[in-house]
């Protein structure tokens, strides 16, 4: 497909074009971004799971007596509890510094910075179109959006303000740093932090999993991948970049064909022997001697 053939803006397609776009994959997500996404979300599962058991407070507990009971029978004791509590968030914080410093370039930079949570104009409009679609007030075309729409790009920065204060209060809480005041002061930012990511999580789980238009993208997070209808109908701008991308590799390749095939010809013209020169008896044959 040649560059001036690829459309900036999203056209309809007939259903020949859709179906055959439907069977093409491209891959939107590293296998390293892939196992740390399912990764943290069993950290999370567990974390969530026994940090609620631990919140026993008649003032603050929000899960029933016969959960705690339940949790504190599977682990023996509350200190148990508490201990796997502990050694899970310090895993989950080694293995994210791990990733941090080792992935910066190709995972956090590009990936994170770049793709996941870089708004732009086009995105800040897509907020304000899929808000008044919500409210039935609009019926305007949604911008083309990039690998991440708007709205998981907000989620994701949520996260990304998130976690480094979940991680830095879990810490000062697990080796009671600074003083019983700051520990204190620790726990209510842990447990706000927490919330946050948690009334966003569940915006994000069931987008994912459970809202139909979305569902390819939670594969994509099991298989890496995501059909090119899918692609061209929801993130546009991406879609387009890749055939951009695409188109360019193409063009590379032909370009280093011809000059195979250039420096053959040369290598076969330089190596081809000289015409051999006419002898005596042939010299008196074309001056017609009898």
């Amino acid at each position: 497909m040649s560059a001036d053939l690829i459309p900036t803006l999203p056209a309809a397609l007939t259903a020949e074009q859709a179906g055959a776009m439907a069977q093409r994959l491209v891959k939107k997500h590293h296998v390293a971004i892939v196992l740390l996404h399912w990764f943290n979300a069993l950290v999370w599962l567990m974390e969530l799971a026994t940090g609620a058991a631990l919140i026993v407070s008649p003032q603050y507990r929000f899960m029933p007596q016969w959960y705690l009971t339940m949790l504190e029978e599977a682990f023996g004791t509350r200190a148990n509890l508490l201990r796997f509590h502990l050694a899970v968030g310090l895993t989950w914080i080694c293995v994210f510094a791990v990733y941090a410093i080792f992935g910066f370039r190709n995972y956090l930079h590009l990936e994170v910075l770049k793709k996941e949570i870089g708004l732009d104009q086009e995105d800040f409009r897509w907020l304000k179109i899929r808000t008044l679609h919500l409210l039935g007030r609009s019926q305007d075309p949604l911008p083309g959006q990039g690998a991440y729409n708007a709205g998981q790009k907000l989620f994701a920065f949520l996260v990304y303000t998130a976690v480094p204060v979940i991680m830095i209060t879990g810490l000062i809480m697990t080796f009671h740093l600074l003083g019983a005041s700051l520990v204190a002061w620790a726990m209510v930012l842990h447990f706000l932090a927490v919330g946050m990511v948690v009334s966003g999580l569940m915006i994000h789980v069931y987008m994912g999993a459970v809202f139909p238009e979305e569902r390819p993208a939670f594969y994509s997070m099991i298989t890496g991948m995501v059909n090119e209808l899918y692609a061209y109908r929801h993130h546009f701008k991406w879609w387009r970049e890749l055939k951009m991308q695409q188109r360019a590799w193409e063009q590379q390749l032909e370009s280093e064909s011809h000059a195979e095939e250039d420096a053959s010809r040369n290598d076969t013209l330089a190596s081809a022997p000289d015409s051999p020169r006419p002898g005596s008896d042939e010299l008196e044959v074309a001056k017609g001697t009898p």
